[in-house]
């Protein structure tokens, strides 16, 4: 299955999002094994990559909403200005397990939480189905508030590239669909698997396909957002946005390129001394409608995961989608603020297969403003470690989804998964 594996340091390409998160909770376990000081991992401050050119607006902060969390994806926010966060499960299943690249195990440890302002922590949804693969679990990506009802995104990471469907059976029915819990039974408003195999619009693009490492068939939902009296959706091994109706029908609104990266000596064997070309593949992980009504799409980029190559792209119905702003590293969420000036969210500013990661201590994460006039200024760098989801509520009140690999226990120093609310700098509010 694509993106089950990564080069280099953890192992074979990838392209899709569950392997990178998969690989950053390694580098988790690694920080650990090597004596990661978690104080000193929420205050240190590094640079981008050589070459960036932000401008300075300040350093924002972060302050701990809720800790504790399995760990958390996407957030959004309910109409009562709650944070509705996905858990995608504690990675320590060990129950219903097929072997594959990996072992994964099926269980059921994720839910769905909601945060109140005063960090009060209520659970909404619990026993959603999880996958967990050497500690890192996939399940409930993203949830939201519509209609009185919770709107829930699954991930599917082992999916049969034949027909679609979960070998976990029966009871892992709601991975890769989106699920309406509301009153009465839960309902399925669409499953995204089956698409994939019977549809495949990306066709298995990119260099790792090509070579016969990953299938052509994969579907990985992690993003979605209500458009046009349904939802749009980003499918992020699928390479696709995907529009889905009320009545379940599923339509293509775009298929992103690959990205032209180069794949440094020694990815494909110590017979490679030069730099490789390669096509990574785009990973759309992110979506959110502009002010313009326009749909705009994060790409986290696939292996080798250069720095400042992933783009954020503005998809019209009908037409191809458009490069909107470009330069980020590794996006793992985008939204837009009440000015509508678009925000983006990094993992790691020095990408997927960071150095630093190898003394312990990744680079931390970024959160970047998108002027109106397309400039850009990094905003918060400091403590911002595997964020994983960005919202912004009333008033531009902003958090994100921190530690976003982390389980509730037993993560390096006593840290867990978390949500902390964010303040941006006074000369970015100040100045919409």
């Amino acid at each position: 299955m694509r993106g089950r594996r990564l080069f280099a340091r953890w192992g074979r390409a990838t392209a899709t999002l569950t392997a990178v998160l998969a690989a950053l909770a390694v580098m988790a376990a690694s920080a650990t094994a090597q004596g990661w000081d978690p104080q000193t991992a929420l205050g240190h401050d590094k640079a981008g990559p050589a070459g960036e050119s932000l401008s300075g607006y300040g350093e924002g902060s972060l302050t701990p909403l809720a800790t504790g969390l399995n760990q958390p994806k996407k957030l959004s926010i309910a109409p009562d200005g709650s944070v509705i966060v996905a858990e995608s499960g504690d990675g320590a299943g060990t129950e219903h397990c097929t072997a594959g690249e990996e072992v994964a195990c099926f269980d059921e440890s994720g839910a769905i939480a909601r945060i109140f302002p005063s960090g009060k922590v209520t659970t909404v949804l619990s026993k959603l189905p999880s996958v967990s693969s050497e500690g890192e679990a996939t399940g409930p990506a993203q949830a939201r508030w519509e209609d009185g009802a919770l709107e829930v995104l699954f991930q599917d990471t082992n999916l049969d590239p034949t027909t679609g469907e979960s070998p976990f059976g029966p009871g892992a029915t709601f991975l890769g669909d989106l699920v309406r819990f509301g009153s009465g039974s839960p309902k399925i408003q669409a499953r995204f698997g089956p698409f994939e195999a019977h549809n495949n619009p990306d066709k298995g693009e990119g260099t790792a396909v090509e070579a016969g490492q990953e299938s052509a068939i994969d579907s990985d939902p992690y993003g979605f957002v209500p458009y046009h009296g349904g939802w749009a959706v980003a499918d992020a091994a699928g390479n696709d946005l995907l529009w889905v109706s009320h009545s379940g029908e599923i339509h293509v609104l775009a298929v992103f390129p690959t990205i032209s990266e180069l794949a440094p000596p020694g990815t494909f064997g110590p017979g490679q001394t030069t730099p490789v070309p390669v096509q990574a593949q785009p990973v759309p992980d992110s979506v959110a409608v502009g002010p313009d009504g326009a749909l705009y799409v994060g790409e986290l980029g696939g292996f080798p995961f250069n720095p400042g190559t992933s783009k954020v792209y503005r998809v019209v119905p009908g037409h191809s989608p458009t490069v909107a702003a470009s330069g980020f590293t590794a996006i793992s969420d985008i939204k837009f603020d009440p000015w509508g000036r678009l925000l983006v969210l990094e993992i790691d500013q020095a990408g997927l297969l960071d150095p630093a990661a190898e003394e312990g201590l990744p680079t931390p994460g970024a959160l970047i403003g998108v002027h109106h006039n397309g400039t850009k200024s990094t905003l918060l760098t400091t403590g911002l470690e595997f964020p994983t989801g960005l919202a912004i509520g009333w008033g531009g009140h902003t958090y994100v989804s921190n530690f976003g690999v982390l389980p509730a226990t037993g993560g390096p120093g006593g840290l867990s998964g978390q949500v902390d609310r964010v303040t941006l700098p006074g000369s970015w509010t100040s100045h919409p």
